[in-house]
């Protein structure tokens, strides 16, 4: 009885094929996505200004035929238009609300490089 009950309990603590796994916020990997993510917002949003990561939330990854990585961060919006070649440069304005934003990668077996599958960003208030 006390084994079916110690491998049920084992069962349950362990990750499920296909489930979200939480990373650490210091795995180089948060950073290297979060900068990857704000530099596609900015190549695809409407947006004149420049934003700017401010900070990485979390971040999770899903193995499947490859790998999903999904990084929540906020950015901000700078005081440089997009068009600057020293925008990269320029801080955060305090003005301005961050946004929240949701950024989903999918990378096949044996890929340096990812691709963005799903994005979404918000106001943060």
């Amino acid at each position: 009885m006390k084994i079916v009950i110690i491998l049920a309990l084992v069962g349950v603590t362990m990750a499920m094929p296909g489930g979200w796994s939480s990373m650490s916020l210091d795995d180089p990997k948060a950073n290297e996505l979060a900068s990857k993510a704000v530099a596609h917002h900015n190549k695809v949003s409407n947006n004149l200004f420049y934003k700017k990561l401010v900070t990485v939330k979390s971040i999770k990854s899903q193995v499947v035929a490859g790998v999903n990585y999904e990084v929540i961060f906020d950015i901000g919006v700078t005081e440089c238009p997009k068009s600057d070649a020293n925008s990269a440069n320029c801080e955060v304005s305090a003005n301005k609300v961050p946004e929240e934003c949701t950024y989903v990668f999918y990378f096949r077996p044996g890929a340096d490089e990812g691709q963005v599958t799903r994005h979404s960003c918000k106001p943060t208030a």
